[in-house]
């Protein structure tokens, strides 16, 4: 098809283009055209074709061996909302993956490989290009659980800071109080998560346990080394005997060093009462009022 042809040819120059051209930047939110871009486009009827905006990604690229900071991304359409309105695609949870995955035109990262974070962020660019960047909002007033109509201003949400990188093999360390060890492990992209938590609940089914086993098993996933070993067996016992503080504390850890949007967003009541509250990425996202 022609379109797509423009759009591949845009998207090959970008790449062919990207080791000289290192100004080439554009930030989440607001998307902010660049000059490559720019030129592209004008070569193509924009009436007849789907652009794309290049946008910066929380992790910077620091997460992955292919370093990727950035990804091409297609604006939505109206054929994409039927993949937000496919039932099957809603029953099972993977409604906003498919969206993802063909939108995001990189050729270096996969929406598979990415970081929950990385992909929050071009969850929330096309449902700004498509939509705008005011969000109406359900918000509960901490203090009554009463709820309350707000809106969101996407444009403010801004990328976590980040205050750590990981080691060469893509590793964090943190030592842990009460056994005095020194504890490695990785951030995981969100398709292994799903994986490890789709386990846990076949255990929890498997052997008809009392609880839900999904933060022991993501800690075991998690954990790549614990002094000086790195087997797979060890550290599952390991994490199995560990008592809640030195567990509490790889947690933390994991949560400060992880990259993502800053979803947390400040609220106001009708008595001018303010409170922090963090935003939900679901469905619904993609379904403004008007």
């Amino acid at each position: 098809m022609e379109e797509n042809k423009d759009l591949d040819n845009a998207l090959s120059s970008f790449y062919q283009k990207r080791d000289v051209k290192k100004d080439v930047v554009a930030t989440l939110p607001p998307p902010a055209k660049n000059e490559h871009y720019v030129d592209q486009m004008n070569k193509i009827d924009p009436d007849l074709t789907v652009g794309f905006e290049i946008v910066t990604l929380p992790s910077k690229g620091l997460f992955y061996s292919t370093r990727t900071s950035e990804v091409p991304v297609e604006y939505m359409t109206s054929k994409d909302e039927d993949i937000m309105t496919t039932p099957s695609l809603l029953e099972n949870n993977t409604a906003l993956d498919v969206l993802l995955k063909t939108k995001v035109k990189s050729k270096e990262l996969r929406v598979d490989d990415m970081l929950a974070g990385d992909k929050n962020a071009i969850a929330i660019f096309l449902r700004a290009s498509a939509y705008g960047y005011e969000y109406d909002v359900d918000v509960r007033d901490p203090r009554t659980g009463k709820f309350f109509k707000d809106k969101i201003d996407l444009s403010k949400l801004k990328h976590k800071e980040i205050t750590e990188q990981p080691d060469d093999m893509l590793e964090f360390t943190v030592e842990i109080p009460m056994k005095k060890k020194i504890v490695k492990f990785k951030l995981l992209p969100e398709r292994e998560v799903d994986k490890v938590i789709k386990n846990a609940r076949a255990m929890k089914e498997a052997y008809n346990l009392p609880y839900d086993p999904i933060g022991t098993f993501l800690l075991k996933a998690q954990i790549t080394q614990i002094g000086h070993e790195r087997s797979r067996d060890y550290i599952n016992k390991f994490v199995d005997a560990i008592s809640p503080k030195d567990a509490n504390v790889i947690k933390r850890k994991i949560v400060d060093v992880t990259p993502n949007v800053d979803l947390k967003y400040t609220f106001t009541a009708s008595d001018g009462y303010q409170f922090t509250t963090p935003i939900d990425i679901g469905i619904d996202f993609f379904f403004p009022a008007t």
